[in-house]
């Protein structure tokens, strides 16, 4: 592959953006979120504990989405738990080898809601994620079932819903003119919200006053953290636990950073997802299969160049080079390369943290069994030297390589 021009980069852009503003990308976003409301506002009555809250996160409400309209994702916040301060609280899995705070139990400290929550608490007194995700996952099926079909105008009858290993996905079909037989993924990610920011950040104290995006971080940190029902923890294996997420100060950072269309910010991050689209079988893990006697690299893994991984390498690239002044449109390069070294730096090292929390590996490699990262890293290289110009190496705000 030879290194690509400048025309190569806008023709990616181009293949990677989409008309968010066109009318019937509009209708498919209002048609998604009123199928939720009616699904989520079903459940609620249906079953007092699972009263909530919904709060639309991700990619395309952040304005970051690439391709087209596939892909919506909201979290369905359990509200009796997340009201008042102090009725869950936060404890360290006791079980696991090896540490992480992104994974965690949690417990219920109010009398009252541990009674009317009992069914859901272990003997341990944990609040059990599985059954609430299991609970979760009936209810909604219930809820489609239910739904008032004269209200989804192009959605197709056919709606499917499957428990994955954190949100219940909803797969729906649109019908429309541009959007035709156009599969829809939704997926709904249980939560709950808690009340002020996890010990194990250190965001208060790496983003100083002076530092550009300090008011928007603290906005972010204002807006609070969630903990997601999971069915698996840091080894990839079925572990019920809680993670950590910072989705909606993730979304509140970047829609502010991005806002300024003279500003290469959302390009950049687009860009990154239609090269990780189009070259994701080359950028795939491959893990030692966990059967006894089994050496093979059998269990193939795209997760660790997914989209949360892209924003997380873009939010440290802003950290550091948070002047606008490094993302001027002649800075696209430096930035694009900067990213991408990251990745592979991270991935060469077995190391891939969050932004918010460094401590919480988004993925765990040393938890996991073997893995083998020879090929993305490879891969990685060649995307990193195609996008170089020559003699144009040691730009400012390059990370030296």
């Amino acid at each position: 592959m030879s290194a690509w021009k400048d025309e190569d980069l806008e023709n990616l852009y181009q293949e990677a953006d989409f008309d968010s503003d066109h009318a019937e990308v509009k209708e498919i976003k209002s048609s998604v979120c009123g199928l939720v409301e009616e699904l989520t506002n079903f459940i609620a009555s249906e079953d007092s504990l699972f009263e909530n809250s919904v709060i639309r996160s991700g990619s395309f409400f952040e304005d970051l989405k690439v391709e087209g309209p596939d892909e919506f994702d909201f979290m369905i916040c359990l509200e009796d738990l997340s009201t008042d301060p102090g009725v869950c609280k936060e404890t360290e899995i006791l079980s696991r080898p090896i540490r992480d705070p992104g994974y965690i139990d949690l417990q219920v400290t109010s009398e009252a809601h541990r009674r009317k929550w009992q069914d859901y608490i272990s003997e341990q007194g944990n609040l059990k994620p599985d059954e609430l995700l299991q609970t979760f996952e009936k209810l909604v099926k219930k809820a489609v079932k239910q739904r008032k079909r004269d209200v989804l105008v192009n959605i197709g009858p056919e709606i499917t819903v499957e428990l994955r290993k954190i949100p219940v996905v909803l797969k729906i079909t649109w019908n429309g003119n541009k959007y035709r037989n156009f599969a829809i993924a939704i997926d709904l990610t249980l939560c709950i919200r808690t009340s002020g920011w996890p010990e194990t950040s250190d965001i208060r104290h790496r983003v100083k006053r002076e530092h550009p995006g300090y008011e928007v971080v603290q906005e972010a940190i204002r807006g609070g953290h969630h903990l997601v029902a999971s069915t698996i923890g840091e080894t990839g294996q079925p572990q019920p636990c809680w993670r950590l997420s910072f989705s909606v100060a993730e979304g509140i950072v970047l829609r502010e950073i991005c806002k300024d269309p003279k500003l290469i910010h959302k390009m950049t991050l687009k860009l990154l997802k239609v090269l990780r689209k189009k070259y994701e079988d080359d950028l795939c893990l491959f893990e030692r299969g966990h059967k006894q006697g089994e050496s093979s690299y059998v269990n193939t893994i795209p997760w660790e160049f997914h989209s949360y991984a892209l924003k997380t390498m873009f939010l440290q690239e802003w950290f550091e080079y948070p002047q606008d002044s490094y993302w001027s449109k002649d800075k696209l390069r430096p930035r694009l390369i900067g990213i991408l070294q990251r990745i592979k730096n991270s991935m060469k090292q077995k190391d891939i943290r969050s932004f918010w929390v460094p401590k919480y590996k988004l993925f765990n490699f040393q938890a996991r069994n073997t893995v083998l990262i020879t090929f993305p890293v490879f891969k990685l290289s060649t995307l990193i030297n195609n996008l170089r110009e020559e003699g144009n190496c040691l730009e400012q705000g390059v990370i030296s390589f």
